[in-house]
């Protein structure tokens, strides 16, 4: 009798600890408030490693203790720029912190009330572009970035929910006469790379770009698109995969109001995933191999455009 009161009671324990489903969540981008600090990148993603990093809320009530024991998980890309960011001192100005140079501001607005941080990316192409941009040329890009090493499989996830909300600032034509739309654009995509993480896989490390679009100046509504990345000489060559738009948002950032996503994408990464399979990529990984490795977010420019966007800092939450 005593034995059965005692599993009674564990089993009490193990409901109101566990939840009856069995179910738990969680935040797979960590340090949304770039508390750790930022590093920044120059404009060769053939040269990854780091050239500086920034600490937005140094010198702010906001400032972190003993930063030099921190690990910034964040990093900022300037791929393809002619002016890249690095020895810039900030400016603050209440719970804003601005970097710039004479072809780019980003800054970080802290907000109070909801402890969530607003990201002002900014680009000035006019200021980069001696001339229009020709086929086979880089591009400017500023991106926000970062790595995941502890995301879990794909396979153990019920539901993967996006969000995030976003506003266009300001975009500006400048390319002139030789603007040509299937070259020249401004473009804000949230790119995920889905890897084989299997170690024992033997096509562990390949991966795809799978891409949540938010602004083209190009178009009001963003069509799907899935092509090989091209382009430019470092270009991955892996199969990149983006959605429509109308599949996670109901309006156009072309109104400069803001949008929010809410989304659950899980059924879109495994749609993407058989479109790899059947374009001959991913050759030798099995849906069970993959895990989200990587995201970025922010601008890219292959026209000559001056070009703002604030967003709020994105959120994956998975259900396991």
């Amino acid at each position: 009798m005593q034995q059965l009161k005692i599993y009674r009671l564990l089993l009490i324990l193990f409901v109101v600890t566990t939840g009856c489903k069995g179910n738990s969540s969680m935040e797979i981008i960590n340090d949304r408030s770039f508390d750790n600090g930022i590093h920044l990148r120059g404009n060769s993603s053939s040269y990854p490693e780091p050239i500086a990093t920034i600490f937005p809320w140094s010198g702010t009530r906001w400032e972190i203790p003993a930063r030099e024991k921190t690990k910034p998980e964040w990093a900022i890309a300037q791929w393809g720029s002619n002016h890249v960011m690095k020895d810039i001192a900030p400016r603050i100005a209440g719970d804003t912190t601005f970097y710039q140079n004479e072809a780019k501001r980003m800054y970080f607005i802290k907000n109070k009330e909801t402890k969530n941080t607003l990201i002002g990316l900014e680009v000035f192409a006019s200021k980069e572009y001696p001339a229009p941009r020709k086929d086979g040329e880089d591009w400017v890009h500023l991106l926000l970035e970062r790595n995941f090493t502890e995301a879990p499989f794909l396979k153990d996830v019920e539901k993967l929910t996006y969000a995030i909300k976003s506003k266009l600032l300001f975009c500006e034509n400048k390319t002139g006469e030789e603007y040509t739309p299937g070259l020249h654009t401004a473009q804000v995509t949230l790119f995920l790379t889905i890897q084989n993480r299997n170690e024992q896989s033997t096509a562990y490390g390949d991966f795809f770009w799978f891409g949540l679009p938010l602004y083209d100046y190009r178009y009001e509504d963003i069509p799907e698109y899935a092509a090989r990345d091209l382009g430019k000489e470092d270009a991955t060559r892996k199969f990149i995969y983006t959605v429509a738009a109308s599949q996670i948002f109901d309006t156009s950032m072309h109104h400069f109001g803001w949008i929010t996503v809410q989304e659950d994408i899980y059924p879109f990464i495994k749609n993407a995933f058989e479109t790899c399979k059947k374009n001959g990529y991913m050759d030798g990984s099995h849906f069970n191999d993959l895990a989200i490795s990587s995201m970025n977010v922010g601008w890219e420019v292959p026209g000559t455009f001056d070009c703002g966007i604030l967003f709020e800092c994105p959120s994956l939450t998975a259900v396991m």
